[in-house]
């Protein structure tokens, strides 16, 4: 369990475990030009990849966000599991919270940055029939509720874990740039999914803002110019990756993402004209 500050608010690192799959990372890059050094890559962000060929490990860390008043949990992880497409993965953030000294009754507020099953796993508690932190508000992208309740079948992840929770009138649906908080902004980055969002922290000068699914590997942000294979739309979510780097790089923003190694934020550096990852920055 990690912790850092960004001004008055405090995040945390709540792991929901690790996989190593069995894909090389190399994969992603797709024989886009500049070729990245992935042994580089992999010295430069410890814990990502694993094996000779750097086959990638992937992370699944949930965030939560502290200040008075506020009790955010940036998304939900995979769940109890086991998570096939991570290798049989279990969901520990239950664990990661009781770690923090961390009451589920105690979140506020469920930011949840996409409707992708490893991102609402602990939604909603099927034994108990009830949210899982039942005093929270579940923000929602209204897009990504239009696109998953939309499709024939529903997904069977959106049918257990989200739709019950505007059954029982505890999801709010969000649509364009909005303050949730004074200091924290949800930003509209589509493309992974159509109503992808990410999160803003802005405090006493100080900024972060937590990618979700728009940055999945450390090599996006030394290649945001790169398809992503598991993105709704990859023209769309270039485009949404190139801006937000710009941003990120531009204001001189820390950046914080659910797939980087733990406790997966950090900065944005230039070395000999390339962006880097600096991890724990």
């Amino acid at each position: 369990m990690q912790r850092t500050q960004i001004g008055e608010f405090e995040l945390i690192a709540l792991p929901d475990g690790a996989a190593d799959l069995q894909a090389p990372a190399a994969s992603l890059e797709l024989q886009v030009e500049p070729r990245l050094d992935w042994a580089e890559l992999a010295r430069r962000n410890p814990g990502g990849f694993h094996g000779p060929e750097h086959l990638w490990r992937i992370h699944n860390t949930c965030y939560l966000v502290r200040a008075p008043g506020l009790r955010m949990l940036v998304d939900c992880g995979v769940g109890e599991g086991p998570y096939p497409w991570y290798a049989g993965l279990r969901g520990q953030l239950p664990q990661g919270m009781a770690a923090a000294g961390l009451e589920p009754d105690e979140v506020t507020h469920v930011f949840l940055t996409h409707a992708h099953p490893d991102h609402v796993g602990w939604a909603f508690d099927e034994k108990a029939g009830a949210p899982r932190f039942r005093n929270a508000r579940y923000l929602l992208h209204q897009r990504d509720w239009d696109h998953f309740s939309g499709r024939t079948p529903v997904p069977k992840h959106f049918t257990r874990f989200v739709a019950p929770l505007a059954r029982l009138e505890s999801l709010d649906l969000l649509a364009g740039e909005t303050e949730l908080a004074p200091g924290v902004t949800a930003l509209e980055t589509p493309g992974h999914t159509p109503g992808h969002m990410s999160l803003l922290l802005q405090s006493r000068g100080e900024g972060l803002v937590i990618s979700g699914d728009v940055l999945n590997s450390p090599v996006y942000v030394s290649q945001p110019q790169l398809p992503f294979p598991s993105d709704a739309d990859h023209a769309l979510g270039i485009r949404t990756r190139l801006a937000l780097m710009e941003r990120i790089e531009g204001n001189g923003l820390r950046l914080a993402s659910a797939h980087f190694p733990e406790p997966g934020w950090g900065g944005v550096v230039r070395i000999d004209g390339r962006r880097w990852f600096a991890p724990g920055v």
